[in-house]
């Protein structure tokens, strides 16, 4: 049985749970509600469509991830905190879904991609490992749907998006708090760099920052999408530095990073 490590809740974590309580929202309405206010009239395009669907097992894997965050945690406190998180990611997957059976009545099967990434993520062994990929993968899909709710304005998704991003924003918040200031911190500190390492990398394989801002252009073609790439990877390495920090190795990992990262330049 998992051990409690302080009053009942997780203090930090007691506002992550009050703020989850009092932003929730239902899939079915949310979706209705969307579709009925979108400003175009057009039927909503087969791109919004195919998004909706490929985000529905995409939440799906974080929704099997934050699962097992909560089945294995270390601290019985922890777990009344990432019980929300559970509860959101199987929100968000509901309703993409119900937007993709909205718009055409049908749901794509998962890509090879996304069973990759739940092969990736799942077969973590390490908690602490798996605990960091998740939160990192959190902050870059919180990153992409922040360009998502304009861009799709139009059909709809985007205000389905605009509620999931406040949530995954939550789980980030929630993520890097445990890690640095919460009961994370002494695992974060302790487990390999290596390890720590190689939670980014998995993170890294999924998320193609050029490919996500060719994307963004196609859908706000104004915005240049190596400018959006730029962009995420600096608020993916602003991430970065706030768990190396905590870390007593925090400088090496910063340097050893830089160098396989770009190797030619050292």
């Amino acid at each position: 049985m998992a051990p409690y490590t302080g009053n009942g809740v997780w203090a930090a974590g007691s506002c992550f749970i009050e703020d989850a309580r009092a932003h929730d929202w239902q899939p079915r309405e949310a979706v209705r509600s969307a579709l009925r206010d979108r400003p175009g009239r057009e039927r909503p395009s087969e791109l919004s469509w195919r998004l909706a669907c490929g985000s529905t097992y995409a939440e799906q894997v974080g929704l099997d991830v934050a699962a097992s965050l909560l089945h294995t945690c270390p601290e019985a406190d922890m777990k009344w905190v990432l019980a929300t998180a559970v509860a959101d990611e199987a929100k968000h997957s509901a309703a993409f879904h119900e937007y993709a059976r909205s718009v055409a009545d049908s749901v794509l099967e998962p890509s090879d991609a996304v069973d990759e990434l739940s092969r990736d993520l799942m077969g973590m062994d390490d908690y602490t490992a798996r605990f960091i990929a998740h939160t990192l993968a959190e902050g870059f899909a919180a990153d992409e749907f922040h360009w998502f709710v304009q861009g799709l304005r139009r059909d709809g998704l985007g205000a389905v998006y605009r509620l999931v991003r406040r949530d995954e924003n939550r789980h980030v918040a929630l993520g890097m708090a445990y890690l640095t200031r919460g009961p994370g911190v002494a695992r974060l500190r302790a487990m390999p760099a290596d390890l720590f390492l190689e939670s980014e990398r998995t993170v890294l394989r999924h998320n193609d920052t050029e490919s996500i801002g060719s994307l963004v252009h196609r859908l706000l073609p104004d915005v240049v999408g190596e400018d959006v790439a730029v962009w995420l990877r600096a608020r993916h390495e602003t991430r970065m530095r706030v768990l190396m920090n905590v870390r007593r190795d925090g400088e090496e990992l910063s340097r050893r990073r830089q160098y396989e990262m770009h190797p030619t330049t050292q």
